[in-house]
């Protein structure tokens, strides 16, 4: 009685310890999720958190429930019900319903709660924080990390998203954020939904190239200011003087390298 004893406690504390060693980790401030596996990462995606007004909440927390066919209790979209088409993309249960439209409830497939009404889940990823406080991530991964989600697993949530940074977003050939919800036979306005990947598009673009021109003209002023300082200058603060500036020189000299880079980088992650 002893032994069995014995082996069964061995067995609760080897199942606990397991469990304590398995965790989720929410970087809002790079966008990505981490599931970690005793020390280490064995899976990584992109996220979307929480929009400015809706922010994913920070701290430590646990895994309270998980649903494969989540729906938002609060959140959807407007559609008509006889063409399936979505009219109104971003709703809310308080909204008053159009006349011959309904509301559908927001799918949140391979939901993962660890807030009341806050979890991961599959969703689409636009580029920026855009849900409404939950995690969105592609399904593949939301899948993944649903198989290896238990109730009480840790995670922990934390960081800021940096506006005006451009994350992560899911393939262009799917822009529309509630037209694979085969469940409800509904589609969106694929046309519509273009036209506002081509906005955001050419609107990060200009940001680009609004950036890297002050970069560009600040490493200029700095280099006219250190010019002045050295003519003024003399002796051994002189000889500082001149080899500063050549320093910044050969930072202007580099600086069409890493700004070609840097566009490879957002022609890449715009699909172009």
């Amino acid at each position: 009685m002893k032994k069995i004893l014995a082996v069964a406690g061995f067995f609760v504390m080897w199942t606990t310890s397991c469990f304590a060693q398995r965790s989720i980790e929410i970087d809002l401030t790079n966008q990505d999720a981490y599931l970690w596996d005793h020390g280490r990462v064995v899976l990584q995606s992109p996220i979307c958190s929480g929009r400015p007004g809706h922010e994913t909440p920070v701290g430590s927390f646990r895994v309270t429930d998980k649903d494969i066919n989540h729906a938002s209790s609060f959140y959807g979209f407007f559609g008509n019900p006889m063409t399936k088409q979505i009219i109104v993309p971003d709703a809310d249960i308080d909204m008053k319903v159009p006349p011959g439209l309904e509301f559908v409830q927001a799918p949140m497939r391979y939901y993962i709660q660890f807030q009341p009404a806050i979890g991961l889940h599959a969703g689409f990823l636009p580029g920026r924080p855009d849900s409404h406080g939950c995690v969105r991530m592609p399904q593949e991964y939301a899948v993944a990390f649903f198989q290896a989600a238990t109730v009480g697993m840790p995670v922990k949530v934390h960081g800021s998203p940096q506006p005006g940074r451009l994350y992560w977003a899911s393939p262009r050939s799917h822009p529309i954020r509630f037209a694979h919800v085969a469940a409800f036979g509904y589609r969106g306005d694929v046309s519509a939904e273009r036209d506002v990947f081509k906005r955001r598009r050419d609107a990060a673009f200009e940001r680009f190239e609004a950036e890297w021109d002050a970069k560009e003209k600040a490493l200029e002023r700095e280099i006219d200011a250190l010019d002045n300082q050295k003519d003024r200058a003399t002796g051994w603060r002189k000889e500082e003087l001149r080899a500063e500036v050549k320093r910044f020189e050969r930072l202007k000299d580099d600086f069409e390298i890493r700004r070609n880079a840097a566009k490879e980088g957002l022609e890449r992650q715009w699909g172009d």
